[in-house]
């Protein structure tokens, strides 16, 4: 692992920002710092792209997003540079499979074109920066009108992972169920997470995988630190993403993401 990485790759929420949602000035600085050594600095997030704009503004020096847990991929401009879309078939037949499974279940689609549709019963626990005016509607499946990126399940009183464990082996063909980072279970492609994502980066610029240093600290973070050379987990994280984890910073209301990338400056 070479001293300084070629390309680094943050999660937002519960990493790179603070409980209230707040860029702290020190974890800012620091990461402006990193890009002054030429690292190549990725954003990689369960949010869409729209409500990822106010951070990538707010640091300066971000150059790709992975967005929507690799469904979208972009460069700091909003230049699109991949989706990764259900078919029309495995967008149904997923849908149906959690109505048939999951009782009340509410179903909120983030369409290709950046559009968000919901059923009028779809609730949730964003956070409150989240930039997106959704249509709602009383039936979604209804309403679509274009490929489909993710489907987000309000699984009302039945636990997220449960709802995951009961979806799973049921799953149509070239699908898969996931946590989203968002407290919702999410469907999408197979394939398609954080790390398939910073992967086609990595490609893009020829950097190799191992020349690669991710942070995070939530489930949906654990095929990035399975694809990358070297991991680092939040002290707030998920004990399942702290177990694969190859250093543990402090937590993000600790500004851990700078103290990490201050000790690698500091050689």
């Amino acid at each position: 692992m070479s001293a300084f990485p070629e390309l680094i790759a943050f999660d937002m929420d519960g990493t790179l920002l603070r409980s209230d949602g707040s860029l702290s000035p020190r974890v800012r600085q620091a990461v402006r710092e990193i890009k002054d050594q030429g690292c190549i600095i990725a954003l990689s997030t369960g949010r869409p792209w729209r409500a990822v704009t106010e951070t990538v503004n707010s640091l300066g020096v971000v150059d790709y997003c992975v967005c929507l847990n690799g469904a979208s991929i972009h460069k700091a401009d909003g230049k699109l540079l991949k989706l990764n879309a259900m078919t029309e078939e495995q967008t149904r037949a997923s849908a149906q499979l959690a109505r048939k499974l999951i009782p009340d279940v509410g179903l909120a689609a983030d369409m290709a074109d950046g559009r968000h549709i919901w059923d009028d019963h779809f609730t949730h626990d964003f956070p409150a920066d989240f930039s997106m005016i959704p249509v709602r509607v009383p039936d979604v499946l209804s309403a679509l009108d274009g490929p489909v990126l993710t489907w987000l399940l309000d699984c009302k009183d039945l636990a997220p992972m449960k709802a995951i464990e009961v979806m799973s082996s049921q799953m149509p063909d070239g699908t898969e169920v996931r946590p989203s980072g968002l407290e919702t279970p999410e469907i999408v492609a197979s394939g398609v997470s954080k790390g398939s994502g910073l992967g086609e980066i990595a490609v893009t610029n020829g950097i190799d995988a191992s020349k690669a240093w991710v942070f995070g600290d939530g489930l949906n973070d654990i095929e990035m630190f399975l694809w990358a050379g070297h991991s680092v987990a939040m002290k707030n994280g998920h004990p399942d993403v702290l177990s694969i984890a190859g250093d543990i910073a402090p937590s993000h209301d600790e500004d851990g993401v700078a103290v990490v990338l201050e000790h690698l400056m500091a050689g």
